[in-house]
């Protein structure tokens, strides 16, 4: 199953100017206090879902003031965006639904970004589902684990 395969589900909402490009990806986080009161807030941040990845898919024309931002935002489509992490070498199948290692071993290591991903919350267990088997990561993991970096879908519910 390729990326291309996935039905990834569009949404409009707004981003900033600057990220306002199809390909700009973002971390949904949980909405700040002055968002909660904006007119806009259901057309905008109701919609994402806290730790989830979006990818700008479409720019639209029409902009809008936000406080936040202090500025203008943009109208966007976002679809969900698929995440690299790394599993087991085991677990590494195209299809299937894993938990991939997300922790902090305090080690320096290359992979470091992919077991503490920006995407997954520290101490809570996320599941996706895997796209495409990237490669076998294993020499380069400091732990001396047997993993294989994979990019992958977040799953609901988790």
């Amino acid at each position: 199953m390729s990326e291309g395969e996935i039905k990834r589900r569009e949404i409009v909402t707004f981003v900033g100017d600057v990220q306002a490009r199809v390909g700009f990806r973002f971390v949904a986080s949980q909405p700040p206090e002055i968002c909660r009161g904006c007119k806009l807030f259901l057309a905008c941040m109701s919609k994402l879902k806290p730790g989830k990845v979006y990818e700008v898919v479409e720019v639209k024309e029409k902009e809008h003031y936000c406080p936040l931002y202090e500025g203008s935002v943009k109208v966007v489509k976002v679809a969900e965006a698929p995440v690299e992490a790394v599993v087991k070498s085991n677990l590494a199948v195209e299809g299937a639904t894993v938990e991939p290692l997300i922790e902090e071993c305090g080690k320096k290591c290359t992979l470091k970004t992919f077991c503490s991903p920006e995407w997954a919350e520290p101490g809570k267990k996320v599941k996706i589902k895997i796209c495409q088997v990237i490669e076998d990561v294993s020499e380069r993991a400091v732990c001396g684990k047997k993993l294989k970096k994979v990019a992958g879908m977040t799953m609901d519910g988790t």
